[in-house]
């Protein structure tokens, strides 16, 4: 079994270091079998880039990303990787990466073609501020009415999937935030099976980092996300 992982990262290099360090051990201690952790530095101006390529770590390399977007740079990654599977993962680790062996063995066991994880099936094991709990919620119901798909959290960042997964995600055309959404609704309508499962989140992993995420500005562009997908469906 081959697996590429990628980690978007834009001006990340004050923790780049540490997050690779904490999924190669990660991976290492669950026995994956042939990873390649790929960072797709998406036009960062703070030396992210650098910091990786200076590790000379074997299994971990850099890709550089000329137009800013999570969607560029994982969309970039998937169009590269020809390992048997491939997935992405938030580089704030707010997505634990122990998460990703049983993921993959989901996918090793032929039960799922994609498989996501989820910050809403059991808030237990999920530590964010309740403002952010709601706001997702809200926001999947929205998904839900204006475009469809049955997964109750379709932007939680972190996600594996095999051949048929990332085929689909190698013509998504959403390149910001909002790509996990373009995803699990164009596999869907592909009728390949998404598999939901809890994990452990946690927002604050980095104490002093800063969400890049915005409710209001992104609350607007999620509509507006939803709305060109729905025009690309409707155009099929």
């Amino acid at each position: 079994m081959t697996f590429d992982l990628c980690v978007p990262a834009y001006n990340e290099a004050s923790i780049i270091k540490e997050t690779v360090e904490r999924i190669r051990a990660a991976l290492t201690n669950a026995k994956v079998p042939h990873w390649n952790i790929i960072v797709a530095d998406n036009a960062s101006t703070d030396g992210t880039g650098d910091r990786i390529r200076a590790l000379r770590y074997r299994g971990i390399e850099t890709m550089y990303i000329e137009e800013k977007g999570k969607g560029n740079a994982i969309i970039a990654c998937a169009r590269v990787s020809e390992a048997d599977y491939f997935g992405f993962i938030d580089a704030d680790l707010s997505a634990s990466p122990v998460e990703l062996a049983p993921m993959l063995a989901i996918l090793a066991a032929e039960e799922a073609d994609l498989v996501i994880g989820s910050r809403l099936m059991d808030t237990d094991t999920v530590k964010r501020g309740i403002l952010r709990t709601l706001s997702s919620r809200v926001f999947n119901i929205l998904r839900s009415y204006l475009i469809g798909g049955s997964v109750q959290d379709s932007q939680c960042g972190l996600k594996v999937m095999n051949e048929k997964g990332r085929n689909v995600l190698r013509v998504c055309e959403e390149r910001g935030w909002f790509l996990d959404m373009e995803l699990l609704v164009r596999a869907e309508h592909a009728g390949l099976r998404i598999r939901e499962v809890p994990i452990y989140w946690n927002e604050h992993q980095y104490s002093g980092r800063e969400s890049k995420l915005r409710l209001v500005r992104d609350g607007i562009g999620s509509v507006l996300a939803m709305m060109r997908i729905r025009a690309r469906l409707d155009q099929k």
